[in-house]
């Protein structure tokens, strides 16, 4: 089954369209997620300390929070007119973090540190006692239970995105859908249209950002065969992101979820399903042991969130809201990529270069005709996803009979520069064009993918040396970053956040139990 590949049309955008288009594309919004596991530097292994109170609450705190672990650092922006802005709010988030650490250091790398010999070892996120924080570490503990616990301190970046009204108005009359229809269907219709093509194209955001060819040793591995063992490293030659391999998120539930992108509806249908759907092994692992709460259902999905997906639709909840009742309630609202492996040699795990790519991307998926995928074409998709993975840089690997993964690529790019200058000039900077540069020269082998780089200095250094010495050098140069009013800033919404906990634990009404089942049968 042939996939199909975005095309613009670009002779629709000339003229004044090309002006309405540049109008539409100032309305753009972007934030940044980004995950780091906070580690001893003299060995690499996990750190064993609590999450630091001098960065707050890891429930409230707006910007600094926990991910899975209580060592599994996770940094939020708030929401920018360009990504530079918010790789700025990154900078300073980690720039006080590395302040207050002391010795440890943030892990730069997706795949990850020296990690203990038992999954027991590695400690859950702990949100304090609040209804609502026991909630978050029982979620965790389940997800333990479901895929263990290794395969959750793996880390990334998520790059969100929203587009503006304005712009879903050129896009529904660029595409002739039906002009009576109101504002939310038409942005409703036009974030599936591009998730549908971001998926299309996932292998070549997956070729330029993928990051994560080696593991430590100690990342139990279940098919040792495919990796050339240098000392503590095993690296998956010619491989680009191991993170969105087969070795993350994969369970006989998932797969049972047949999720379709071509409507809202059926989306949420699916998901919503997936949460009230039982599932016989997680029947048999139980709701509870001595401890407690060992998952928060036995269904297929404890949570709507726990679908490991490349690309979701998100809306921001209300009180008490699910995410797929927000979806159904307001629409979509942003998109959330989560395809991106963190580079370690950006220090905020993601590089202007690579916003602006995935901004070009993601713009492109937006704008290209997108036909609805048939079961056949969803089957291609994965198929080609999981062979860039594990092989995206081997030679004799096809994309298609005719063309190379990197040919297919490079190919797909001919044709963006028009609208990589339309983005330059909306967004006030040149790193559209650049960006695009830099990605054909990657691909045609003037430079090296950064899997190259990173196979390289995994096979020289170590995997976990390579990481330490990144680590070290990220570390310094925070440091040297620091503004006392941005860290008077941070202090205070640390401050306020352990306050916030505190007044939510002392509101706590109700046993513990009726909270997690009332949660569990919210609709």
């Amino acid at each position: 089954m042939h996939i199909h590949l975005p095309h613009i049309d670009h002779h629709a955008l000339k003229g004044s369209r090309s002006d309405e288009l540049k109008k539409s594309l100032k309305g753009m919004k972007f934030g940044l997620e980004k995950e780091g596991l906070r580690v001893n530097p003299a060995d690499g292994s996990l750190a064993k300390t609590a999450h630091p109170k001098e960065l707050g609450s890891a429930l409230t705190h707006p910007q600094i929070t926990t991910d899975y672990s209580e060592v599994l650092l996770e940094f939020v922006t708030g929401t920018h007119a360009r990504p530079m802005e918010a790789l700025a709010e990154l900078e300073m988030l980690q720039s006080y973090t590395a302040s207050v650490i002391g010795k440890e250091r943030i892990w730069p790398l997706s795949m990850p540190c020296r990690l203990p010999q038992s999954d027991a070892d590695i400690p859950l996120a702990y949100y304090g006692e609040s209804h609502i924080g026991r909630l978050k570490t029982v979620y965790r503990r389940g997800l333990g239970f479901r895929y263990g616990r290794q395969m959750q301190t793996i880390a990334g970046v998520h790059f969100n995105m929203s587009f503006s009204d304005n712009f879903w108005a050129f896009h529904s009359a660029l595409h002739n859908h039906p002009v009576d229809s109101d504002v939310r269907t038409r942005r409703d219709i036009g974030y599936f249209h591009t998730i549908r093509n971001f998926r299309r194209i996932q292998w070549i955001f997956m070729l330029l950002t993928g990051a994560s060819p080696a593991v430590d040793e100690s990342f139990r591995l279940l098919a040792t065969d495919r990796f050339k063992v240098t000392g503590r490293s095993r690296i998956a030659k010619g491989s680009t992101t191991l993170r969105m391999s087969d070795l993350g998120y994969q369970s006989a539930a998932q797969e049972s979820i047949n999720l379709c992108f071509n409507h809202l509806n059926t989306y949420c249908h699916s998901l919503a399903e997936a949460v009230h759907q039982p599932w016989p092994t997680y029947e048999g692992l139980g709701l509870k042991d001595g401890v407690g709460f060992k998952q928060l259902n036995t269904a297929v999905l404890q949570i709507e969130n726990e679908y490991y997906s490349s690309i979701r639709p998100k809306r921001v909840q209300l009180n008490d809201e699910r995410p797929v009742r927000a979806l159904i309630n307001r629409g979509v609202e942003y998109l959330e990529v989560r395809a991106i492996d963190l580079n370690p040699f950006a220090r905020n795990g993601i590089s202007e270069i690579e916003a602006c790519l995935i901004t070009l991307l993601m713009t492109t998926s937006a704008l290209a005709d997108s036909p609805l995928n048939s079961p056949q074409e969803s089957d291609a998709i994965s198929g080609i996803n999981a062979r860039t993975t594990w092989a995206g840089r081997q030679p004799e690997q096809k994309f298609d009979q005719k063309h190379s993964f990197k040919a297919a690529a490079i190919e797909f790019l001919s044709s963006l520069d028009p609208l990589a200058e339309s983005l330059d000039e909306a967004l006030d900077t040149n790193g559209h064009t650049e960006a695009l540069i830099d990605a054909r020269l990657r691909l045609g082998g003037t430079c090296p993918l950064i899997s190259d780089e990173i196979e390289a200095a995994a096979t020289d250094n170590g995997h976990l040396e390579f990481g330490l010495s990144m680590a070290d050098q990220h570390h310094e140069m925070w440091l040297n970053h620091f503004n006392t009013d941005t860290i008077d800033l941070l202090k205070k919404t640390a401050n306020n956040s352990l306050k916030k906990e505190k007044t939510l634990t002392s509101t706590n009404k109700g046993s513990f139990d009726d909270f997690v089942r009332a949660y569990v049968n919210l609709p």
